[in-house]
């Protein structure tokens, strides 16, 4: 999946909209401890653990900064 990831509120929300440009994106929080929590599931089906994967590329990104 192709995706642009927003951040914003210091790497504690995160915007992910797909590359077609769909209205609705996924909206995803992360607290300070680390566990993540979905404010907006968008407008696709997408598994659960597609979900995990975002977060996993997410975090792997932030690591890196």
């Amino acid at each position: 999946m192709e995706a642009i990831v927003t951040e914003s509120e210091n790497d504690h929300r995160f915007k992910i909209e797909l590359v077609t440009g769909e209205p609705d994106p996924i909206v995803l929080r992360r607290s300070n401890e680390g566990q993540w929590s979905i404010e907006n599931f968008g407008g696709r089906t997408i598994p659960p653990g597609a979900f995990e994967d975002i977060e996993k590329e997410i975090e792997t990104k932030l690591a890196f900064i």
